[in-house]
């Protein structure tokens, strides 16, 4: 899912700063900002996403011209009211919107009627890889040793996760694709930190999600992790998916996006303040916190770009698989 190539570092403030200063167009629209900035979230209060909202609300004052900026949380209808809401401030560079990979799979399975170009992409920001998690005393190993089991006793080998056909279901269906499609039960369950305590209560063999959810029960022994899909920091001695064979990436990604009906140079200048965000020391802190990696690619229509990618997969995967009926 992800290329090495469309990861790209944040550049350097002082970059940063040269760019800004000939972002501005002229005009009415040089008074940017002019009134204090929302952060739409469609997220779980507490949850990642909500998080990463709430440490760009605070880091980006400064660079918005001392303009204050809160998070507006307009959950329901699996993101449909906040996109909802997004829709009818088209144009309006004072209303962003934090977009993560679920709302691309939603957009696939036809939960809700928006589509990569109803929104205006700026910023792919964060990429937080799954991993599989088991109980300390698991038999199993390696990535290996759980799929060897699933082969040989189809169906008897479960897998807890977050949604019935959700970006976390559909990392791990890749995953399993890559290694013969063995018959390992999906258990769904509505947040990942329940599919965590599911798999660590021994209700399921293991857990398909992300270092943030089990990082607590990896400090206290309790569990471990056979694989991640992408090297974390925190799991030095933690084997990727690719160093097992299996040669991909699955990832949870976050960004931000505008109404739809920016203008370009609007698009341009919000890109350029919201980098300049990310780089603050705060929200770096947040980051390494989290064991979350930095993920910008070379302009915001890169970014446009790999939205429609994520939605088209996904909805030949759901296809494939049989969930997606049209």
């Amino acid at each position: 899912m992800v290329a090495a190539k469309a990861i790209v570092r944040t550049p350097c403030l002082t970059a940063v700063a040269i760019v800004a200063a000939g972002c501005s167009p002229p005009g009415e629209e040089a008074a940017f900002p002019s009134r204090p900035i929302e952060i739409v979230s469609w997220a779980t209060p507490g949850g990642p996403t909500d998080l990463l909202s709430r440490a760009l609300a605070e880091a980006a004052p400064p660079h918005f011209e001392g303009q204050r900026v809160t998070v507006m949380t307009r959950q329901g209808g699996a993101g449909a009211a906040g996109m909802q809401y997004m829709q009818g401030r088209e144009g309006d560079p004072h209303v962003l919107g934090v977009f993560t990979a679920s709302g691309t799979v939603n957009m696939a399975t036809g939960r809700i009627p928006f589509a990569p170009e109803d929104f205006t992409p700026i910023l792919r920001i964060q990429i937080d890889p799954f991993l599989i998690a088991v109980r300390d005393d698991s038999p199993f190993r390696t990535l290996g040793d759980l799929f060897e089991a699933a082969h040989a006793r189809p169906g008897e080998v479960s897998m807890s996760g977050f949604g019935a056909a959700s970006a976390h279901f559909l990392g791990f269906a890749r995953l399993r694709s890559m290694a013969g499609d063995p018959d390992v039960r999906w258990i769904a369950y509505e947040g990942s930190a329940d599919a965590v305590v599911a798999a660590l209560g021994g209700h399921t063999d293991a857990a398909h999600t992300n270092y943030n959810i089990v990082r607590e029960h990896l400090r206290a022994g309790t569990m471990r992790v056979l694989g991640v899909a992408l090297p974390v920091e925190a799991l030095p001695d933690t084997p990727s998916y690719a160093e097992q064979g299996y040669d991909l990436a699955p990832v949870h990604w976050r960004g931000v996006v505008g109404p739809p009906g920016l203008a370009p140079e609007a698009r341009a200048d919000l890109r350029v303040r919201l980098l300049a965000a990310i780089e603050d020391p705060g929200f770096r802190e947040y980051m390494e916190r989290a064991a979350l990696e930095y993920a910008t690619m070379e302009d915001a229509d890169a970014f446009a770009v790999w939205m429609a990618e994520e939605v088209t997969t996904s909805r030949d995967l759901l296809r494939r698989l049989g969930l997606l009926h049209e």
